[in-house]
């Protein structure tokens, strides 16, 4: 039998006290507040192009798969603005349609599907000449809608279609009666995208000044040098399949001739230009363009001396070796439109591009913190030296070496300075400015290699 009692309430609340509020000289509220640099997408494509028919254009939208897009940015429809009679080959419309566009001509049981032909356009009159004559009367106003998706949507879909694909794909719709370049690409400054093309627009020789492709080359130069951080970019532009090699060759020129321009040669009926940019986007930065898969239809292959000519003129061709099995189709280079600055690869430019970015994200923590002494500015190295030594380890790069001539000159005793290099201290304290050169080796992966193979008896 036990001999203990049980506390009374009194013992108890007592005890509960004295364990509840314990009496300490220091107190400590722990917290996380470390800093995160900030980060950038490398490969978010923006898209511009022309959207449904009859629309006046729209903003800038996110897409992070295709059929999204398809509903946003339709084939789209119009309407008959006079009656057309059963056998009719032609209908008045108040929109166009592209030639060659599918459509639904009428509604309910008197609908027909037939191809526009030809668009003619006088005035306010749109005229489109059908593949064959209409069976049935429909009355003005009767719908006329088009199958399929537009230029836009379709440019989209074939980015996503790559492997691997790209994460984000932003749309920019034009009207297409009356597209407005350059509104658009004043939108597009703003769009977080690395990589711009526009749909279903090969680079050819109309209109003969401001063609739509050199005003991207003209955005993505500019915004790439002044615009805010982390906007630099580059853009993608097929040739045009229908002219001699020649005359495409000859358009690599003015401010198309860019290291911030890509151009592609091929024989296909598809957006090879979304199809580029889509391949681009589904590599990280340091990763060669050469030899990587491209999903498109192409039957025709370019012959060796074509080959030679595309890649002297700085323009990239879509191939199938016959060395790799499968017969499938691949970029034959990965080359920017200019070799002008040691920038001839595409790999190179998106590099310092996301380099760049890197080091800026990290040394923001220093500017308005650190002081100008040797202990401020090792940190300073200590901050860049985060950013590259991981880029080592991953292969990235080769080497770095980071200089800062103020930070020499601190190291050093201050009797040993002269009176200029004292100066020079001074003068970056009171600046409030500090210099650093960062120079980086970048070992390029093989793109060629020759054999000399010798058979000795």
């Amino acid at each position: 039998m036990g001999t203990g009692r049980a506390p009374s309430e009194e013992t108890g609340r007592a005890y509960g006290e004295e364990h509840s509020m314990p009496f300490n000289y220091v107190t400590v509220a722990a917290s996380s507040d470390l800093f995160t640099p900030a980060t950038r997408a490398f490969g978010d494509i923006l898209i511009i192009g022309k959207g449904a028919v009859g629309s006046s254009g729209s903003a800038a939208q996110r897409f992070t798969d295709p059929a999204t897009a398809a509903e946003k940015y339709p084939m789209g429809a119009t309407k008959l603005v006079e009656k057309s009679e059963a056998n009719a080959t032609a209908v008045s419309v108040a929109a166009e349609f592209p030639t060659g566009t599918e459509v639904v001509v009428g509604k309910d049981s008197t609908a027909e599907v037939r191809t526009v032909k030809s668009v003619a356009v006088v005035a306010t009159k749109v005229t489109l000449t059908l593949d064959k004559e209409l069976k049935n009367p429909h009355p003005v106003d009767d719908p006329v809608v088009g199958h399929g998706t537009s230029d836009l949507a379709a440019a989209i879909s074939t980015a996503f279609a790559q492997t691997p694909p790209p994460t984000v794909v932003w749309g920019i719709e034009l009207a297409p009666a009356n597209p407005s370049w350059t509104t658009a690409f004043a939108a597009a400054v703003d769009v977080p995208a690395q990589i711009v093309v526009l749909a279903n627009t090969p680079l050819n020789e109309q209109p003969g000044t401001n063609h739509p492709v050199e005003l991207l080359a003209k955005h993505v130069t500019a915004v790439s040098n002044t615009g805010g951080d982390g906007s630099e970019r580059i853009g993608v532009a097929m040739l045009d399949r229908t002219l001699t090699q020649t005359k495409q060759i000859a358009l690599n020129k003015g401010d198309i001739q860019s290291n911030r321009m890509v151009l592609v040669a091929h024989k296909s009926d598809d957006d090879v230009a979304a199809a580029v940019a889509g391949v681009i986007a589904g590599h990280e930065p340091h990763i060669s363009l050469l030899l990587k898969p491209i999903s498109i239809e192409m039957t025709q292959l370019f012959t060796a001396n074509e080959i030679e000519a595309y890649r002297t003129a700085s323009i990239n061709w879509v191939a199938s070796p016959v060395l790799l099995p499968g017969h499938a189709l691949y970029l034959g280079e990965g080359l920017t439109a200019s070799p002008v600055g040691g920038k001839e690869y595409v790999d190179v430019v998106r590099t310092l591009d996301d380099i760049s970015f890197r080091i800026k994200a990290a040394l923001i923590q220093a500017v308005g913190d650190l002081r100008i002494d040797r202990p401020g500015l090792r940190t300073v190295v200590t901050l860049v030296q985060s950013v590259l030594s991981p880029q080592v380890n991953r292969g990235v790069i080769e080497s770095y070496a980071i200089h800062i001539p103020l930070l020499v000159l601190m190291e050093r005793e201050r009797a040993t300075l002269t009176a200029d290099e004292l100066k020079q201290i001074s003068d970056g304290r009171s600046g409030r400015k500090v210099e650093m050169d960062v120079s980086v080796v970048y070992a390029g992966v093989i793109h060629q290699i020759a054999v000399k193979l010798v058979l000795k008896g």
